[in-house]
């Protein structure tokens, strides 16, 4: 919910120390007396966010809910459905239930993303009509998000989500529908508040990601019915290795996940910040009475921190980096395969800026996903909030690709597919004996300086203190949910080579 969301880090003393944290301090939060008004808008007066303060931006978009999302679901039956408000009532809390009660951050990381941009380009405070506008982007991405859940929690056959029970444990009746229900709803509300040129411009960038989403949850279903497979059939050591690669976990990781969770946001927020059609994102005479005006929200929340341009290099273990994973070139195709669809650009290829944020926004996903597999194995329940189940769904995480990767013996291969007694613990003894704690922390030291060496190449075009806060917020996690138990075990080894890693920086 909205209550309880923690504002992203802002120090840069962050460490992966296990013993003494240098935990980053929380962003000031919004003064005790923000209030929402009649209409779902925030008042200027009370909602003015500090200077470096995120906590605002993400009260301003979870109080835009109402506004945004269930008058835009009211105009619809008014418009297509009048008379039928039953049935209104059940759309607004099955939406209520499978859109609410996350973060949302995929939502606010479109807004923050594309008020930076507005501010770093000089031209002033955005309207309260663009503001809103901006943040149906968001709320259409989190609509979308919510589609792609219910549709992940029927094909896995899950039983919660978010601590309560799946929404086809809810409803199973309509559940199925549910999912086109909220993946067209998406574009209602996007059509509903844009004018024709973003409308244009943004719809493209959805559909893209979309189709890709689709594919990648193949690939998931797919890789999930080999595993399985092997432990019926043991087709050979070489063939193992050569389907169950790191490569095969990229392609699954980037469609599946990365492209809806970080791209998608990147892309919308560089085409919003070029403007709006004509008269869209200007003030009117005519603006209706308590609209609000969180307008005037100020957007000014840099990141300072110490310089570490060095302090992590590329992992470097000796192994063969074409069999690991694919190259840059592989993962991040350019502008002949690109989503976005920008202004002046729709189907003529992306910019280098779009290319840039492109590639930021896959390697945040990957960087996403590998860390919540990880989690699933070496995180503490208590703090997770989960108990780990991939070993024992036998599914192709980092972990499981890194192991068929490293493993020589042939009998610990077979180990890690074939069921046993104690085939859970046979698997973690697997992963201690491989290291591959360690290898996942010399994997998060890379990708963390290659994507703050990407943002300050692109430090000019690029929302980048927004997503070097994101990346901190990713990197935080880890340190926060990890097994101190796990990890006490480890310190030694591995502090000398990671300890005072300080992930924002410029």
């Amino acid at each position: 919910g909205t209550g309880n969301y923690t504002p992203l880090p802002r120090s840069p003393g962050v460490h992966t120390s296990n013993t003494q944290h240098a935990m980053p301090e929380r962003s000031s939060s919004v003064s005790s007396s923000s209030s929402v008004n009649s209409n779902g808008g925030v008042n200027s007066s009370e909602a003015s966010m500090k200077t470096r303060d995120f906590s605002a931006m993400v009260k301003a978009f979870h109080q835009s809910y109402d506004k945004i999302v269930e008058l835009s679901l009211e105009s619809y039956y008014e418009e297509e459905l009048p008379g039928l408000h039953s049935f209104l009532d059940r759309d607004k809390k099955m939406m209520q239930y499978t859109i609410k009660g996350g973060q949302c951050f995929r939502g606010v990381l479109v807004f923050a993303a594309t008020l930076e941009l507005i501010e770093r380009r000089g031209e002033g405070a955005p309207s309260a009509e663009r503001i809103q506008q901006i943040m149906s982007v968001g709320w259409a991405l989190e609509i979308l998000q919510a589609a792609f859940l219910v549709a992940d929690d029927i094909m896995d056959e899950s039983h919660t989500r978010r601590g309560k029970a799946c929404w086809h444990k809810v409803d199973r009746v309509h559940a199925y529908n549910d999912v086109f229900k909220l993946e067209h709803f998406a574009f209602y509300i996007l059509k509903h508040h844009l004018g024709k040129e973003d409308f244009a411009s943004i719809q493209d960038i959805f559909r893209g990601v979309i189709l890709k989403t689709a594919f990648g949850q193949g690939l998931d279903l797919e890789y999930s019915s080999l595993v399985k497979q092997l432990a019926l059939e043991w087709p050979g050591e070489e063939a193992v290795r050569t389907r169950l690669s790191m490569l095969a976990y990229d392609n699954i990781v980037a469609h599946k996940t990365s492209f809806y969770t970080f791209h998608l946001p990147l892309a919308a927020a560089l085409c919003l910040a070029r403007g709006g059609d004509e008269g869209d994102n200007r003030n009117t005479d005519d603006e209706r009475e308590g609209e609000g005006d969180i307008s005037r929200i100020n957007v000014k929340r840099g990141v300072k921190g110490k310089r570490s341009d060095d302090f992590m290099g590329d992992a470097k273990d000796g192994e063969n980096m074409e069999q690991r994973s694919a190259s840059d070139e592989e993962r991040y195709p350019s502008s002949s395969s690109s989503s976005f669809s920008s202004r002046g650009r729709v189907g003529g290829g992306a910019s280098s800026s779009e290319e840039l944020a492109k590639k930021i926004g896959l390697e945040l996903g990957q960087y996403f996903q590998v860390q919540d597999d990880f989690l699933d194995v070496y995180g503490d329940p208590k703090k997770t909030g989960k108990i780990g189940t991939d070993i024992e769904q036998r599914k192709l995480t980092w972990l499981m690709a890194k192991a068929v990767e490293k493993t020589t013996d042939e009998k610990d291969l077979r180990a890690l597919f074939q069921p046993s007694k104690r085939y859970v613990e046979n698997v973690k003894g697997i992963f201690a004996r491989l290291s591959l704690r360690e290898c996942y922390l010399e994997y998060e030291a890379s990708v963390c300086a290659k994507i703050k060496n990407w943002v300050r190449q692109g430090s000019s075009q690029l929302p980048t203190e927004t997503i070097l806060l994101i990346l901190n917020k990713v990197y935080s996690s880890r340190v926060k949910k990890e097994s101190t138990n796990i990890s006490a075990t480890t310190t030694a080894s591995t502090s000398s080579s990671t300890t005072g890693i300080s992930v924002v920086a410029s």
